[in-house]
């Protein structure tokens, strides 16, 4: 998608354009017929700087471009100041850029921009008929913060998690993340979200058929001694249990060490302690 110019046209930008049109500013609300200003949807840096704008004409500024921000300015010189903070609430409202989500704008933004195609086609194919225009057309009713809580729930192997995982810039950040310590390192277990009944048996037969073709290449004169080490079975997900099951056998073996070694012994796990009632 490109602009006028030839350039990469901001997705967000076309999204608020598509959803709601231009909104128009009467300068003379007694003649339907007086002089008008159209005001298209505004850059999405603009929008992002909306986070750290609070004077009402700088967030006039960046809404209508400071050549009509003059104008607009002029036309309400002698009203009152509340009018012209109105209007500018009234814009936004207009484009469903009034309630920040809890990201801040510049999070959105980047994110409409990045991967607004993709969110938009798994949308498509999920039901409830959702629609990103949705969020701009009502946004106070359908705040920003729902589409944030709804990202991780899009369709795994859809088009926004392909297109997470083909974005370069966002893997190298997350990769500096994690070496300052500032992000775990991803888990090598599968999720619980997802993990099905029909999930974990197909996982057990994958691991079934690498033991037997390690058994089979084993057991084969012609490769016998050369098949390498058994296969390790597929990570699964770890349950609450799982964990509170090892952290026990854990704390046993702590016991017995200490038992057999004494003072020697330096525990390396406290049993937790259990509240009465």
């Amino acid at each position: 998608m490109r602009d006028a110019n030839g350039s990469t046209a901001s997705f967000f930008r076309v999204l608020l354009s598509e959803a709601v049109g231009p909104f128009v500013v009467s300068l003379d609300e007694d003649d339907e017929d007086g002089p008008e200003l159209i005001i298209e949807a505004p850059d999405s840096q603009d929008v992002a700087d909306l986070d750290t704008t609070v004077s009402v004409h700088d967030q006039l500024d960046l809404l209508v471009g400071e050549d009509l921000a003059d104008v607009i300015t002029e036309h309400y010189a002698r009203r009152p100041f509340s009018e012209l903070a109105d209007l500018v609430d009234d814009i936004r409202e207009h484009f469903g850029i009034l309630v920040p989500p809890d990201t801040g704008w510049p999070y959105l933004v980047d994110e409409i921009d990045r991967y607004g195609a993709a969110i938009e086609k798994d949308l498509f194919a999920m039901p409830g008929d959702e629609r990103l225009y949705d969020w701009v057309r009502d946004h106070l009713n359908n705040p920003w913060n729902r589409l944030i809580r709804l990202l991780p729930a899009l369709p795994e192997g859809g088009w926004y998690y392909a297109a997470l995982g083909n974005d370069d810039e966002r893997a190298q950040k997350i990769l500096e993340m994690e070496q300052r310590g500032e992000l775990p390192p991803p888990s090598k277990r599968p999720s619980l979200v997802g993990w099905t009944h029909e999930r974990a048996q197909l996982t057990n037969m994958v691991d079934s058929l690498r033991r037997i073709e390690h058994a089979t290449w084993g057991a084969s004169p012609k490769f016998k001694g050369k098949g390498g080490k058994p296969p390790q079975p597929s990570p699964r997900p770890q349950t609450a249990r799982d964990r509170v099951e090892e952290f026990q056998a854990l704390v046993e073996h702590d016991d017995i060490a200490s038992q057999l070694l004494g003072s020697r012994y330096t525990r390396r796990y406290t049993p937790p302690e259990v509240k009465d009632g």
